[in-house]
């Protein structure tokens, strides 16, 4: 059940009500546009359940709600309502309107921003002449809509209840839900319409786009990574997919977790230390001084954020992939030795041992890889991460047991 003793203690209350399939960057202008009008104690947003004028499919409420509260959850005058979307069936305002002159101290003032559109058709809404004694609207400019057309209605409905009706001046929004969720579907961005923590939640949970597939990440990858560092992928690809068949791991994770493993490795340095600040990557001694020893955990990052990899054993696999650690999957040590032995890699001095071992002892295999690799570390002066040395102990223990 939802909090709502705030409003027991809001005097002036503008709520912005609508179905928010997504929120944009167009209702975050109008709410900072009616914030500085109407300078109200709080803006209250409230995604609707299903709304009496859409038949339509729409996200589920609570998806809706949770991209409100994303978008709107680290500004000081916003809070966001289950009012609405917790009831069951259709939605009016004029019953909303009721529940929020209870709610709020006598004499409150509470505005209900709405669209041009819907101020046309204001005077047939259920209960409408109740409604207008409860409650003011500012309305907000809309596309198809003239400003002599929108003043003449304001001034017909002020005429007959009163000044009950408020122009919000500010210039027409030019974007929409529609459009937005018509670009998800396409797989087009949308970053100059939403919130980024909106994208990154629709995305997540597959609101209007399906999941992408394999073939279309790996053209993707072919476009954006250099010639030799695609080839090497699609080697870890083929050598990840025939050693989770002989050691009995999941094959799809196996060949997602290769096409991905290096998706952030040729990310410029100063690209690699913004990314790690802003997904919260920690940068320890080791990663501060040989900064590509990020490009695993900041490629299961990427894997999640821009290819929308949900599945957390391929995320892991990505993310260990060039330091291994202390507690390894068999999908991890696959990924981790496709890396070391995919068969366009140029030879290296444990390569053929490794190969030798690949089929026989993962475990030896991968030891013989780990060691090299900090022998080549520690000889070029640069930090070896901790994980690489929990790996050794943990690979030596497995073969022990």
């Amino acid at each position: 059940m939802e909090n709502r003793d705030y409003l027991d203690r809001c005097h002036s209350l503008a709520v912005f009500g609508g179905t928010f399939d997504p929120i944009h960057n167009g209702h975050l202008a109008v709410a900072e546009a009616v914030l500085t009008r109407f300078a109200p104690q709080r803006l209250l947003f409230m995604p609707c359940g299903q709304p009496p004028h859409k038949d339509g499919k729409i996200s589920s409420a609570e998806h809706r709600y949770q991209m409100v509260q994303l978008a709107t959850c680290d500004h000081l005058f916003y809070d966001v309502s289950r009012m609405e979307s917790d009831g069951a069936g259709k939605s009016y305002t004029v019953d909303t309107a009721r529940r929020l002159v209870q709610a709020c101290p006598k004499g409150a003032d509470i505005y209900f921003i709405i669209g041009a559109d819907s101020l046309m058709h204001l005077p047939a809404w259920k209960d409408a002449e109740a409604l207008l004694k409860l409650c003011c609207f500012v309305v907000v400019p809309r596309q198809g809509y003239s400003k002599k057309s929108v003043s003449e209605m304001i001034k017909m409905i002020n005429k007959k209840f009163g000044e009950r009706v408020f122009l919000l001046d500010m210039k027409k929004v030019d974007i929409s839900s529609t459009e937005i969720r018509r670009r998800f579907a396409e797989g087009k961005s949308v970053r100059a319409f939403v919130p980024r923590a909106v994208e990154d939640y629709a995305l997540a949970n597959n609101l209007y786009r399906p999941a992408l597939t394999f073939d279309a990440v790996k053209a993707a990858l072919q476009k954006r990574l250099s010639p030799k560092r695609f080839v090497h992928t699609l080697g870890v690809i083929k050598e990840a997919d025939k050693l989770a068949r002989f050691y009995g791991a999941d094959v799809e994770k196996a060949r997602w977790a290769a096409l991905l493993h290096d998706c952030a490795k040729e990310y410029s340095t100063e690209k690699k230390k913004a990314l790690c600040a802003k997904w919260g990557i920690p940068l320890d001694d080791e990663n501060t001084s040989a900064i590509d020893l990020t490009h695993g955990p900041m490629g299961a990052e990427s894997a999640r954020r821009d290819y929308y990899v949900t599945d957390e054993a391929i995320l892991q696999a990505i993310r260990y992939h060039s330091t291994g650690h202390g507690e390894m999957t068999m999908l991890d040590k696959v990924i981790m030795l496709a890396d070391f032995i995919e068969p366009y890699r140029e030879d290296y001095p444990p390569l053929a041992k490794m190969r030798a071992l690949a089929y026989t002892d993962i475990n030896k295999a991968l030891r013989a890889g780990i060691k090299y690799t900090i022998k080549e570390e520690m000889a070029a002066k640069n930090p070896v991460h901790p994980a690489s040395y929990d790996a050794l102990a943990e690979l030596k223990a497995s073969e022990k047991g």
